[in-house]
């Protein structure tokens, strides 16, 4: 129990560091817990991060730590390269530890490695892994608003291209049952506003209502965590953006 319990002091240290909004050291001591925990996993052979939650009573679930230390590492990339290059490995190594019951927080975490790319400079290798993803799950809603979203928002050094984000929003908008719709749909609409294209936009947001009209249509059928990422986009857990109501 000694293992589990040097692990746990870590991560409530690094929830300690992340409410006084001291990111770098939130990251780095998430992180050294984080090597700590592929370790265990590895020594007792377990499969997936939820196979640990009932051998301690850890500080905050695991799937919540595992999903803040993300959001943390996108909070602090923002403004330090070198956590892109530290959250794309975490990511990379995350996902390989989730069971098929968490899809939305996998989606969530290769969103996170392909734009971490794309703010490196590293426009090929994101298109690369987004065509990917996307031919192997073409209903993936939200894979296409986070291939357009790296061009429409643009990096520090980069300025937004929404000529391509547009190219990439409209793959969605002309497939048949593409998932979470209505949020395609939404930034579409954005994304025709930034194009000077308000006819086109007007035209998306009937569609938009027409749909929601629909009887028995599932708009939106990604299920989301309270603690997960909120899929606008903020950087914000759902629970403090879009669902705090």
């Amino acid at each position: 129990m000694e293992k589990y319990k040097k692990i746990n002091e870590k991560i409530k240290k690094g929830y300690d560091l992340a409410r006084k909004e001291e990111s770098a050291g939130a990251c780095e001591i998430w992180l050294d817990a984080w090597e700590d925990i592929k370790k265990v996993l590895l020594e007792e052979e377990s499969k997936d991060i939820e196979s640990l939650e009932k051998k301690y009573e850890w500080h905050q679930f695991m799937t919540n730590y595992i999903q803040d230390l993300d959001m943390e590492l996108e909070s602090i990339s923002q403004t330090e390269d070198e956590y892109l290059k530290k959250r794309i490995t975490y990511c990379e190594e995350m996902i390989e530890v989730l069971n098929d019951d968490q899809g939305l927080t996998k989606e969530n975490a290769r969103r996170g490695i392909a734009a971490s790319h794309y703010a490196l400079g590293d426009k090929e290798e994101c298109d690369r892994l987004f065509g990917q993803w996307l031919s192997e799950d073409p209903q993936w809603g939200w894979g296409y608003i986070g291939w357009s979203d790296c061009y429409s928002f643009g990096t520090r050094k980069t300025e937004p291209d929404y000529v391509r984000a547009e190219e990439i929003i409209r793959m969605a908008l002309e497939k048949e049952n593409v998932r979470d719709m209505e949020d395609v749909f939404m930034r579409g609409v954005e994304i025709y506003k930034e194009l000077g294209q308000n006819e086109r936009a007007k035209e998306l947001e009937r569609e938009m209502k027409r749909l929601k009209r629909q009887p028995n249509t599932v708009v939106s059928q990604a299920r989301i965590g309270r603690n997960d990422p909120c899929p606008c986009g903020s950087g914000k857990k759902y629970k403090k953006c879009c669902g705090k109501n």
